[in-house]
């Protein structure tokens, strides 16, 4: 038989009462939060060193600069016209 749909009356035998034994307290909480905050400062530690540029970068960085401002650094009109071309289009310059 098919029950209806909607609320239905609950009868004693659909519910069943069960015995819960106290939760026991965790041994060594303190402990694993020190470690868990020692691993935590680590990792960001690490992440924060992730950001940081390379020797090489800074190097290529401040080469840049001095050129334009020695007005050294090439500059090619058509490869600029092509690339924002290319990037508008959604084309790959390099294909």
């Amino acid at each position: 038989m098919v029950d209806a749909i909607g609320s239905k009356a609950v009868t004693p035998h659909d519910r069943l009462v069960v015995p819960v034994a106290a939760a026991a307290k965790p041994a060594a909480t303190v402990e694993r939060r020190s470690d868990a905050v020692a691993q935590q400062r680590e990792l960001s530690a690490i992440a924060f060193d992730f950001g940081k540029p390379s020797a090489a970068e800074t190097e290529r960085v401040d080469e840049v600069r001095r050129a334009v401002r020695n007005g050294t650094y090439p500059i090619s009109p058509e490869t600029i016209a092509d690339r924002m071309l290319a990037l508008k289009l959604y084309w790959s310059p390099n294909k």
